[in-house]
């Protein structure tokens, strides 16, 4: 499957999956910025430690009650699981995308909602040809706060997740740590 098709059909996914949500409670969207922790990758026999790197993306959140949602991320960075200590590779970029179920904690006046929150997607690396990556199936798990209501509908979250990318060979387990701006869509 082709990397254009694999982004064809997650934006298609969520197109669907937000159409099933129309009659949710509360909608946002964030914009955020973060780090990535990643730890080292088996690849051709030889373990090979990847550098920390940035990440940007845009999330979109859709409640179906109170308490539970969706969310799905388009993440890029410019300098994704880099590894160093590979001489032959000069660049190394990436995509991630997901899809998350969500459990909230709401308090009455929802002045802050720390959630849990788990889901599937990919990750999609690209740069030099010979990266350790690739395009492989990624789980995500993980919490945070998000306080909705700063200012008007503008808010602002933090994210910890854990993604481990690769399910039999050449996984990876990624930290990330972000922090965002949001904008509730109250419906």
């Amino acid at each position: 499957m082709t990397f254009r098709r694999i982004i064809t059909s997650a934006f298609l996914l969520t197109v669907a999956l937000s159409a099933f949500a129309g009659t949710a409670h509360a909608a946002d969207i964030s914009i955020f910025a973060g780090i990535e922790l990643p730890g080292s990758i088996k690849h051709d026999d030889v373990k090979t430690p990847l550098d920390n790197g940035p990440v940007y993306g845009v999330r979109f959140g859709n409640d179906f009650v109170r308490y539970f949602g969706m969310e799905h991320t388009l993440a890029f960075s410019p300098n994704f699981l880099f590894p160093s200590a590979n001489t032959s590779v000069e660049e190394a970029r990436g995509f991630l995308y997901n899809s998350n179920l969500m459990l909230k904690f709401p308090d009455m006046d929802q002045r802050m909602v720390p959630f849990l929150t788990a889901g599937v997607g990919f990750v999609h690396q690209y740069g030099d040809r010979n990266l350790p990556v690739g395009t492989k199936l990624a789980f995500n798990y993980g919490g945070g706060l998000k306080f909705p209501y700063l200012a008007g509908p503008f808010g602002a979250r933090i994210d910890l997740r854990g993604y481990r990318v690769g399910i039999f060979s050449n996984t990876v387990d990624i930290l990330e740590l972000s922090f965002g701006v949001m904008f509730s869509l109250d419906r």
